[in-house]
């Protein structure tokens, strides 16, 4: 779930797997060969079905028939199953959600695909569900993270996709390296005022339209991940979800991160500029590089992820043990 993510929704029922998408119109002829392969295998007790992102009712009619497929239609079950003893039973359907990003989502509103989704049908359920009130006619439903799943799928590559990450690690490096720090040296050489938020704005102009720089891109094909985090004057925040203050660009230690998306592959870049360091600030910094270097070559398929931790507490036991 991104800042354009679609929301994806599974219901299984015996054999059979439906697949529910809301997504852009760009997003779905992407993944509109899915749905070709499975006819073409003949395997109809599988099935896709698509739905269009709508902004003229901010896909309410959309979410409406997302939720039918999520909890079935009540006109056909009267709301319910019943038991041995003739009683209806309103069972909790368990759904699938990135938790951690629904706050987000949810504050977004209609410029979240997802937010009203997760607002409305996701989280107003999943309250009833804890609620005691037998009469609460909402469905109840249980929210379980996802997130672990979603992962574990998308982290094997094939040659295709590794080479469109690798083309979009470039963008992002030659956006940074050909467009931001101009744009940094420029407003440092001649003394311009310039907010966090107002620069972070250029950049993003510039991945939006990268033709800004003379790349040769089609609009179509770029998007950012992210807007991009401009920080400086000793307040940072190093979480993903930074963002660009109002407050006055600082020349002292100037952090910049920003992410590219091309064709619908992600990657992200960030860079620390020192202007006029302390020599103590500098000899840090070095420092800084020289564990991330260890850290990269600790790096290796097959070991556990400790490996690199380890080699960052060796690399300080030996380089700055007062550390």
């Amino acid at each position: 779930n991104d800042n354009d993510d679609d929301d994806v929704t599974k219901t299984n029922t015996n054999t059979s797997l439906e697949l529910h998408i809301l997504a852009t119109k760009k997003k779905i002829a992407f993944l509109e060969p899915a749905e070709k392969y499975i006819t073409k295998k003949k395997e109809k007790q599988h099935s896709i079905v698509f739905y269009t992102k709508n902004k003229g009712d901010n896909n309410q009619a959309n979410y409406e028939a997302l939720w039918k497929a999520v909890v079935g239609d009540e006109s056909e079950n009267g709301g319910g199953e019943e038991e041995d003893g003739g009683e209806k039973e309103n069972k909790v359907v368990v759904v699938g959600t990135l938790l951690k990003e629904m706050e987000s989502n949810i504050s977004r509103g209609p410029s979240a695909l997802v937010g009203i989704w997760e607002r409305d049908y996701l989280q107003t359920n999943a309250a009833a569900a804890s609620s005691d009130d037998d009469d609460d006619k909402k469905k109840k439903i249980s929210l379980v993270d996802c997130s672990a799943g979603l992962s574990h799928v998308w982290s094997v590559k094939d040659e295709v996709e590794l080479d469109l990450m690798k083309k979009s690690s470039v963008l992002s490096n030659k956006i940074l390296k050909h467009g931001g720090i101009p744009q940094l040296e420029t407003i440092i050489n001649e003394d311009k005022p310039l907010t966090h938020e107002a620069l972070a704005t250029k950049i993003d102009g510039m991945i939006e339209d990268p033709s800004a720089i003379n790349l040769k891109i089609p609009p179509d094909d770029v998007a950012s991940c992210y807007f991009p985090i401009v920080q400086s004057g000793g307040k940072y925040d190093f979480r993903v979800s930074a963002m660009s203050s109002e407050s006055m660009l600082r020349y002292d230690v100037i952090c910049v991160s920003l992410g590219a998306r091309y064709q619908n592959y992600c990657s992200t870049i960030a860079r620390t500029f020192l202007v006029d360091a302390p020599k103590a600030v500098s000899q840090t910094y070095e420092l800084l590089l020289g564990m991330h270097e260890s850290c990269r070559g600790a790096m290796v398929p097959g070991k556990p992820l400790k490996h690199v931790y380890q080699a960052a507490q060796a690399f300080l036991q030996n380089e700055r043990p007062d550390l």
